[in-house]
């Protein structure tokens, strides 16, 4: 819930403030002739547009004095733009000046500064105004007249405002946004970690398995099944062509030596002559050549 903010009260103020309606509207300039501005959804996509590709901060003056003077001084800045409900809306961080002025009440409205095209939308913000004597006199005041502000986002730390941006949240974005993308940044992490180890333990088991990537989904589904499964699987037989046929090593009488041909006949002849028939027996048909 956003705090009422005192009107008295000094220090920084960073406000969503109504900086222009959706429109139609007429109105004469200094020499008595008439011209319209067309406020549509076009136009407010255009000025977001301008605004962000031109990427810095306009200028909020007092009365629109850079515009007619070389008076620049600044009330605040504008740092972003939005439309929220069909109304343009401005981001502006208040200098110390320009936050006394509207918490005192002195200057209560904004007034835009823009070139318009030829059929009188406008194409880029200027500058922006602070005034008593508003053009669109149907938004709401700076800070409402019980010292509540115009919508706002939440104050947040420069740490939490930091850590909104890391996940690709706007700095005002709610703490709902930011702990939910916190919560699914995390589930992504441990999914990828999940499936890690189920390559991983595919890799090491693949005379098992004869779909690796049907097991690695199994295994991120329910991992503790996926084992149970894999434990209680045998490899099946190894299938080799004739020509590759070999006997299977064996571990000899020897102290676990596995032998060639040439070795089994050196142990074999190594034993006293009352052993070597038995030797033979035993171990004849696992030599390999």
């Amino acid at each position: 819930m956003i705090k009422p903010i005192s009107m008295t009260a000094g220090g920084p103020l960073l406000l969503w403030c109504e900086l222009a309606p959706q429109g139609v509207f007429t109105r004469k300039r200094e020499d008595g002739t008439e011209y319209t501005q067309l406020l549509d959804a076009q136009a407010f996509d255009t000025l977001i547009e301008a605004f962000d590709a031109e990427g810095r901060d306009v200028l909020l003056d007092y009365e629109h004095r850079s515009e007619t003077t070389d008076d620049t001084l600044a009330a605040g800045w504008i740092k972003r733009l939005r439309v929220k409900g069909g109304i343009l809306e401005a981001l502006i961080d208040f200098t110390a000046g320009g936050a006394a002025a509207v918490r005192g009440r002195d200057l209560r409205h904004l007034s835009p500064a823009w070139d318009l095209d030829a059929d009188g939308r406008p194409v880029s913000l200027g500058s922006a105004a602070l005034t008593n004597t508003p053009y669109f006199k149907q938004l709401r005041p700076v800070l409402n007249k019980d010292g509540g502000a115009a919508p706002q986002p939440t104050t947040k730390g420069k740490a939490v405002k930091e850590l909104a941006l890391l996940f690709g949240l706007a700095e005002d974005a709610s703490e709902a946004d930011i702990i939910a993308a916190v919560k699914k940044y995390k589930e992504d992490m441990d999914a990828q970690a999940v499936k890690a180890e189920g390559e991983q333990v595919a890799a090491a088991n693949s005379a098992k398995i004869a779909d690796k990537d049907a097991f690695v989904k199994a295994f991120c589904r329910n991992k503790d099944v996926a084992l149970a499964t894999l434990n209680a699987a045998k490899a099946p037989a190894a299938v080799v062509n004739k020509a590759d046929a070999r006997a299977p090593s064996f571990t000899a009488r020897d102290g676990g030596r596995a032998l060639n041909r040439a070795d089994f006949k050196k142990a074999l002849a190594a034993l006293p002559p009352g052993k070597r028939q038995a030797y033979y027996d035993d171990n004849i048909a696992t030599v390999a050549d």
